[in-house]
């Protein structure tokens, strides 16, 4: 079975940029509207989403839909095969990489150390990421993922993430605590609401 990175990309933008319109998402990540259509047509029927009268789509269920993309999340980082690498995080490789999951949280301030944290890499990038292993570094699981993520990545206090909705989704998969969870999405939700009224200003 293929794993569903696809339907990924759609969640990703979904979380992130919402209200969004297919026409829209079919646009930024390259695939068939056909495809966008049948992913968001089951995500309305099972009440994660609705549409405006612009045929915009907005997400009605936000944490319902992190567990909803964690169940997929799960079998993708299985067909990643992370490996595990010692590393320190150094200014000079944060264009190498995406901090996702458990590494995402020490960012956001919410952990003291990235250990045991998720690093993605692009197939150009990981080469170059192995000169930054260090016996005495933290310990990362990476992986190599789609070079859509490094497109459309957000800055994080000088480091850079593949999505906010994608944070979420790998702190589940990774088995983080409920309060801590619920801690994270609130800030994550209450950080793009931001993003998007600074957006809303500026135009």
């Amino acid at each position: 079975m293929k794993p569903p990175t696809s339907r990924e990309k759609v969640y990703s933008l979904i979380f992130d940029r919402s209200p969004i319109s297919i026409p829209e998402i079919s646009r930024i990540t390259g695939m068939n509207y056909k495809y966008v259509f049948q992913v968001v047509r089951t995500l309305r029927k099972e009440n994660y989403l609705t549409t405006t009268p612009s045929r915009k789509l907005v997400v009605l269920d936000k944490k319902g839909l992190i567990f909803k993309w964690a169940k997929d999340k799960e079998v993708i980082l299985n067909s990643l095969s992370p490996i595990t690498l010692k590393l320190v995080p150094d200014y000079d490789m944060r264009n190498l990489v995406l901090f996702s999951g458990n590494s995402a949280l020490w960012l956001l301030g919410k952990v003291i150390t990235p250990a045991g944290g998720i690093l993605y890499a692009s197939e150009k990038t990981f080469k170059e990421l192995m000169k930054f292993k260090d016996p005495k570094g933290y310990p990362f699981k990476v992986c190599i993922y789609d070079d859509f993520y490094f497109k459309i990545r957000k800055e994080l206090n000088g480091y850079y993430i593949p999505s906010w909705g994608m944070i979420l989704a790998d702190m589940l998969v990774q088995g983080t605590y409920t309060r801590l969870f619920d801690d994270v999405f609130e800030t994550i939700v209450s950080i793009i609401e931001s993003e998007k009224n600074e957006e809303a200003r500026t135009f």
